[in-house]
């Protein structure tokens, strides 16, 4: 369980960085079933929020 959680953040982060897709879509295509769950679990790894993560490190 703890491998495939930081697995789907991992994936996300690439996809936050490297695409314009929303964040709902990401948090569906990682396998979370809204937004709100996808972002908290985000933030419990990363210590900031989807759209802060993709501020600070998106290329798109």
């Amino acid at each position: 369980q703890l491998y495939l959680a930081t697995y789907r953040i991992k994936k996300a982060s690439e996809l936050l960085c490297n695409t314009s897709e929303s964040i709902n879509n990401i948090a569906i295509m990682v396998g979370y079933c809204d937004a709100f769950t996808f972002s908290k679990a985000f933030k419990r790894y990363k210590d900031m929020s989807p759209s802060e993560y993709r501020k600070q490190h998106g290329s798109v």
